[in-house]
């Protein structure tokens, strides 16, 4: 035992050959009875950062050890000999043998739940103080590079992280304790240790509202400066930026809502997959406190070994539009298609080109201008849009525009509405005196003048105001068109 290349053959494909001794503490057990799985995790490590650091010196606490068995496991040969007499290492490495031709037949092996790491073994002085002074202690205060990232205009953006923030109490999850492994697990074969980016995302935006406490995204992410759109302001007018939208204290879900999908649930047939089917286990599944505790705080779980991950990207089969369609559809089973259609500048019968409003390309979702809360006819509570959201937004001039919109559109509404009276009239005298295919195309162009019509009124014109016109203009040319169709011999 006190040398792997003693006791295990070198022609095994599945463990490590060359002796180890820096090793020992760990081959003392588990490369014995699990070799499988102690081979990809050697594997991973000699390609870690912490490659040069033997495993006894973070699995095995340079204090008092969390496991108290792994209190009697000398970490050197020379430890180990002074515990037993030659017989009774004789004794062990035959049962050791047994155990390592038993596993070795087995098809896999079984391995249990991962070590868990003492703090302590990260923060000695040799390795990562957390005094935040000299070269090894600064990581703990200073800004450290997590990622970077590149945004639509091609402009770099950099993810920093400080370790210190992280262990604040304050912040912390209802029962959860931080610890070294609670960020820095093995959680792929690739690396030894890593900081997966979903372990972040399910901190920062489980039960949380975007932008708000831990989920504030000034929090990660600096508030760009450039405008939103290019050229000279017009006059009267102000460039918007992300900074002014945030002195006006616009919401960032309005127009980034569609970044973070999910919501880290916990399915409980994952608790089965650790524990038996206890009433007493599942009861408790609910409680917040007491399952962070047991699972985070202790160190016996890993985050998504209970929950679904969070993602936290711009994922192009989730819209901004559908992002403010969830929040929405809570309260309303109609996914208001035409309220979309009009903002995207789609939709339109006869209408080949898309005209999308400027708020479409900001990717502006629906409770960005509806925050009034009102009641509808039956007195369910629904959220209305206000002018005030407008002027948070633009500027006080344009407080009358989205009224002005509204009634612009609902004159040309009632006047087209007249024609299509007259189209309809039209083709009724028509049935039965013009020929058949006269009366389907014309019955045809009535559908589509139509349904543009009830795109625009369904929709509210004031959603995107050019193209609603445009959309009610095309319904008009094409009811002229049956009372010109209707009228040919």
């Amino acid at each position: 035992l006190h040398s792997q290349e003693k006791v295990i053959p070198k022609k095994s494909p599945e463990i490590r050959t060359e002796p180890l001794k820096s090793q020992f503490f760990c081959g003392y057990c588990h490369v014995l009875t699990y070799p499988k799985v102690m081979k990809k995790a050697y594997e991973s490590w000699k390609i870690d950062k912490h490659k040069d650091v033997p495993c006894a010196d973070c699995h095995y606490p340079p204090e008092k050890a969390v496991i108290p068995e792994h209190e009697k496991i000398p970490t050197t040969e020379e430890a180990a000999l002074k515990k037993k007499t030659e017989f009774e290492f004789m004794k062990t490495e035959l049962e050791a043998l047994s155990k390592l031709i038993t596993v070795l037949n087995m098809e896999e092996s079984i391995p249990t739940t991962k070590p868990p790491i003492d703090d302590r073994s990260c923060t000695t002085s040799k390795c990562h103080p957390t005094t935040g002074k000299g070269k090894e202690g600064e990581f703990w205060t200073k800004k450290i590079t997590f990622t970077e990232f590149v945004r639509e205009d091609k402009s770099k953006r950099v993810i920093s992280f400080i370790h210190k923030t992280h262990f604040d109490k304050e912040k912390l999850i209802e029962g959860q304790e931080m610890h070294c492994g609670t960020c820095h697990r093995h959680e792929t074969e690739k690396k030894h240790l890593e900081v997966s980016k979903e372990s972040c995302y399910l901190c920062h935006f489980k039960n949380i509202a975007l932008n708000e406490k831990r989920s504030k995204c000034s929090l990660c992410h600096e508030v760009p400066t450039k405008p939103f759109r290019e050229g000279e302001p017009e006059p009267g007018k102000v460039l918007v930026t992300h900074q002014i939208l945030e002195e006006r204290k616009v919401s960032c879900a309005d127009c980034h809502l569609h970044i973070v999908k999910g919501k880290g649930e916990i399915k409980p047939e994952k608790c089965l997959d650790c524990h038996e089917n206890e009433k007493n286990i599942m009861k408790e599944m609910e409680n917040k406190k007491l399952m962070h505790k047991e699972h985070v705080a202790k160190q016996t779980a890993s985050c998504f070994n209970c929950h679904e991950p969070i993602q936290h990207k711009y994922l192009k089969e989730f819209t901004y539009a559908d992002a403010g369609v969830n929040i929405c559809v809570a309260c309303h089973s109609e996914p208001h298609i035409q309220q979309k259609l009009l903002i995207a500048g789609e939709g339109g019968k006869g209408i080949e080109k898309a005209f999308p409003i400027k708020h479409h390309d900001m990717k502006t979702n629906c409770i960005a201008c509806h925050t009034q809360e009102v009641a509808d006819i039956k007195g369910r509570k629904v959220k209305r849009g206000e002018v005030k959201t407008c002027v948070a937004c633009h500027t006080e001039n344009e407080a009358k525009l989205a009224e002005n919109w509204k009634a612009d559109v609902a004159d040309e509404l009632q006047s087209a509405r007249e024609i299509e009276k007259n189209a309809v009239e039209a083709v009724e005298k028509a049935k039965g005196k013009a020929p058949e295919k006269t009366i389907q195309k014309a019955m045809a162009l009535l559908k589509d003048g139509q349904e543009n019509l009830r795109l625009v009124d369904i929709g509210g014109g004031v959603h995107n105001k050019k193209y609603a016109m445009l959309v009610i203009e095309t319904a008009v040319e094409n009811f002229e068109g049956v009372i010109e169709e209707l009228k040919k011999k």
